[in-house]
C-alpha cells in the first residue's frame, strides 16, 4: 500500500483547551467528505508527540498539524502557518508534549522523510487551558472552524489531481 497523500494530525490531551487538535480531527474523522478519501487521508490523534509524530511525519506527502497553543491572541484565535519549508513559530504548546514541532520537522528533513508540506494550525488556549475537561466557548468555535477550513483543503486538494 502506498503511504498516504495527506496526515491530519491532532495533539492534544482529554483536557479542556488542550483537547482542540483532538476535536479537530474527531470532526474531520466524521466527515463524509473526507472519509470519500478512504486511504489517501489520515486522521489520526498524537497523544505523544515526542514518541509518535515523527513516524507520522516521516509516512506523509503532505502533513496538517492541530495543536492548542499560548501565543498573544485572545482564546480561540485561529493561527494558520504553511508553505514549503513551514515557519514554525516560538509558540507555548498548552502541554509540554515532551519536543517541539520545530525539532521534530528538522529531524524528519534530516533523515530524509519530511513532508513535502507542512501546515500548522494553532488554536489559542484560555488561561485555564488544562484544568477540568470542557472547553471554552471560543476556543469550540475555533475548532469548528478550523475544521471546516481543513474539509476544504482537503476536497480542493483532491480536485486539483
Amino acid at each position: 500500500m502506498a503511504l498516504p497523500r495527506l496526515t491530519v494530525i491532532g495533539i492534544g490531551s482529554p483536557f479542556a483547551d488542550d483537547r482542540a487538535g483532538w476535536s479537530v480531527v474527531e470532526t474531520l474523522a466524521a466527515s463524509q467528505q473526507v472519509a470519500a478519501y478512504d486511504e489517501r487521508v489520515v486522521v489520526t490523534i498524537c497523544r505523544s508527540p515526542a514518541s509518535e509524530l515523527l513516524s507520522l511525519l516521516m509516512n506523509t506527502d503532505i502533513a496538517i498539524i492541530v495543536d492548542a497553543v499560548r501565543y498573544s491572541g485572545a482564546p480561540g484565535t485561529m493561527y494558520r502557518l504553511s508553505g514549503e519549508h513551514c515557519p514554525l513559530p516560538e509558540m507555548k504548546f498548552v502541554s509540554s508534549h515532551g519536543i517541539d514541532l520545530k525539532t521534530l520537522y528538522a529531524l524528519a528533513g534530516a533523515l530524509g522523510h519530511s513532508p513535502r508540506t507542512l501546515i500548522f494550525y494553532g488554536i489559542e488556549a484560555g488561561p485555564d487551558s488544562e484544568s477540568g475537561l470542557v472547553m471554552c466557548q471560543s476556543v469550540q468555535r475555533a475548532v469548528d472552524r478550523v475544521a471546516e477550513e481543513i474539509r476544504r483543503d482537503v476536497v480542493n486538494y483532491f480536485l486539483q489531481e
